[in-house]
């Protein structure tokens, strides 16, 4: 029974922890230059990169490591 609650908290931690690797990733080649409704998130996504001593590219490495679950 243990077991099959560790596998469940496992796929949904792996789950949310996709969703926050999506949201932080870095913005696409070229996203300053749509016209649709997806500049806004490229455009949010720009300003995350952005953040002082590479926060985001050091909270992104943390993230994709496999050995975390």
């Amino acid at each position: 029974m243990l077991l099959d609650r560790r596998l469940i908290e496992k796929k949904t931690l792996n789950a949310k922890r996709s969703v926050e690797i999506d949201k932080n990733r870095p913005p696409l080649n070229g996203w300053y230059m749509r016209k649709d409704r997806e500049f806004s998130k490229e455009l949010y996504r720009n300003r995350v990169e952005l953040k002082p001593r590479g926060a985001n590219s050091e909270y992104l490495r943390t993230l994709k490591d496999p050995s975390i679950y």
